[in-house]
């Protein structure tokens, strides 16, 4: 059986370039800011060659997606196994530039179908991970998982990060600093309860 060719780092360097590139260009003009001449420019190279390493835009976005979802997927992974699980968990979710990328890949993917289903299976793993450790965490905490069940843990963490992280950047005023405040406070607050539970 013959062996299969791994890439040579000059293209694993070419295709790295060319998702730093992409991933700047949607933080700093939108997703729709993206095409193969932007991309390519930014890189200092012809448009046609942007699409030798990747065919479609749908490819490129995808690419994008599961080259940060891998490291977060990972990241989400030692979070929960943490000492600290919560504060390790808020501080990932709320992380302003993995959030405003996040955005933006999500309102790409209301309008490309490969990539919405890409991004719905990468949910389905993290939340999944999410509410399988907080089945044991949340006694832990001191949190009634009958009152707080975890997907509603889960969803209400992701979803105050997502939320008050885009707000602040979009420079909303909606008091975004002071829900991310708030929930620093709640963090500490129930990692010292958990401290003292398990002494």
């Amino acid at each position: 059986m013959a062996e299969r060719r791994r890439p040579r780092a000059a293209t694993e360097e070419k295709r790295r370039r060319l998702l730093d590139a992409t991933e700047e260009i949607m933080l700093k003009d939108g997703y729709a800011a993206v095409s193969s001449r932007s991309v390519a420019a930014a890189v200092g190279i012809q448009a046609p060659l942007v699409h030798y390493h990747f065919p479609t835009l749908d490819d490129l976005f995808v690419a994008v997606l599961q080259r940060r979802a891998s490291r977060n997927v990972e990241r989400m992974a030692e979070a929960l196994a943490s000492p600290e699980p919560l504060r390790a968990w808020w501080a990932l979710a709320s992380d302003p530039r993995g959030t405003a990328l996040f955005v933006e890949l999500l309102a790409a993917a209301n309008h490309r179908p490969a990539l919405k289903a890409e991004v719905g299976a990468i949910a389905r793993e993290v939340r999944h991970m999410q509410m399988t450790a907080l089945d044991t965490l949340l006694g832990e905490y001191g949190i009634d998982p009958e009152v707080f069940p975890p997907p509603l843990v889960a969803a209400a963490v992701q979803g105050l990060a997502f939320s008050a992280v885009q707000d602040s950047v979009a420079g909303y005023d909606t008091a975004p600093d002071d829900a991310i405040a708030a929930m620093g406070r709640l963090v500490d607050r129930l990692e010292a309860r958990r401290a003292g539970n398990r002494h």
